[in-house]
């Protein structure tokens, strides 16, 4: 029997404002249509394109929590790029929650689970564009380096100019693949600039804008080029947990075939269906809920919650799960947990609750970061201003 998991707890403020980094959506198969999980009782959700991982959730917790009266009354599902504003916190319209996300360098919406996917798809869509963008005009930059110079010189490229200039055609392309490796970049820097509070999107901004100042247009190219691809590999990550959710809602049937007192049989939403219902499981059809059986023999395949490679003998008494498959047999089974309680529903939404919580070791890393970033963008001001400054 798999151990009982705990259920989603929506206070993400604790985790959140420790956590750190940066991904965004996912690419490949990710424009298919992914049914959504149901968002928390009462509240209004929201479509955030740019909301993928942990970093996101603590720049919302401190930019939206104190105006609605905490991050307590924030819940986010990651998976589906949705923030909900539970129905505790103080009101703010639409537009007003719109405008506080547009702050962040991320946009809002009202909930629509129909074009959801959609949206995901465009924001996806427009970050792999970017990314080859970039990598395009990178690789072009090196190629004219090396067809102007030779292989040697194409060498010497990263060792700098020395004192000759850079092409102008060069520095034109490496000049490109900045502006597209930091397009969507920038906002969320800007964003973090002006609550004072700096990050690795800040942190890479100015690297760029360093290098750049320094006339290294290669190298301010490199880093913006390799950071937007590591984006983009973080988003493939995003996008395999969103289709994984996607391969466990399947497993479980969306109806079930209820029996009522008087012996008819009704096909029912399995959401629909109350607990300590009777329903029917004939050979070859999937479980819609977890429950008990109390008539009737089988063998069940559980290899989808258990990894139990063998059918498991069921009767009277026994548990059965959501989304496993009734190999043999006819079953009668009552329904002992809502189908939003099942085993099934809980590894959902464990899924999606780790892209919104860090592991021990990264929130460490994300506190570290805290008293290290400023202090390190400190040091590197006072060492560009204090030279000239003292010594003239």
């Amino acid at each position: 029997m798999p151990p009982d998991t705990h259920r989603h707890d929506h206070d993400h403020a604790e985790d959140a404002q420790t956590s750190g980094g940066s991904c965004c959506g996912s690419a490949g198969t990710c424009g298919d249509i992914v049914p959504a999980t149901p968002a928390p009782a009462g509240g209004r959700s929201f479509q955030v394109s740019g909301l993928d991982c942990a970093e996101e959730v603590a720049i919302l917790n401190k930019v939206v929590g104190p105006k609605i009266g905490g991050a307590e009354h924030l819940a986010f599902d990651v998976i589906n790029g949705r923030m909900t504003i539970l129905d505790s916190a103080k009101s703010l319209s639409d537009g007003e929650i719109a405008e506080l996300v547009a702050s962040t360098g991320m946009t809002a919406k009202p909930w629509d689970a129909e074009n959801a996917s959609v949206d995901q798809a465009a924001h996806l869509a427009r970050q792999r564009l970017f990314t080859a963008l970039s990598g395009g005009f990178w690789a072009a930059g090196f190629l004219w380096h090396i067809i102007e110079t030779g292989m040697g010189g194409a060498l010497g490229l990263f060792a700098g100019h020395g004192e000759a200039p850079m092409p102008l055609v060069e520095a034109g392309l490496f000049a490109v693949a900045i502006l597209f490796g930091v397009w969507l970049v920038a906002p969320k820097a800007w964003s973090s600039a002006r609550r004072l509070s700096p990050d690795m999107n800040l942190l890479m901004v100015v690297a760029v804008a360093g290098a750049i100042g320094l006339g290294e247009f290669f190298e301010a190219a490199t880093v913006a080029f390799f950071f937007s691809l590591s984006l983009y590999l973080e988003s493939w990550s995003v996008g395999r947990a969103r289709n994984a959710v996607s391969a466990l809602l399947d497993l479980a049937p969306p109806t079930a075939r209820v029996l009522h007192d008087d012996g008819s049989e009704a096909d029912v939403p399995a959401s629909a269906v109350a607990i300590n219902a009777r329903f029917i499981v004939r050979g070859g059809d999937r479980i819609p809920l977890d429950g008990e059986v109390v008539d009737g023999a089988g063998a069940v395949d559980q290899a989808p919650i258990t990894g139990e490679s063998a059918l498991v003998p069921k009767e009277r008494g026994d548990e059965v799960y959501a989304g496993t498959i009734n190999g043999e047999g006819t079953l009668t089974v009552r329904a002992t947990k809502a189908a939003s309680d099942t085993v099934l529903a809980k590894i959902i939404r464990m899924v999606g609750d780790a892209h919104a919580r860090r592991a021990p070791v990264e929130q460490w890393v994300a506190k570290f970061a805290r008293i290290y970033t400023p202090i390190v963008m400190a040091l590197a001001i006072a060492i560009a201003l204090l030279p000239p400054l003292i010594f003239g």
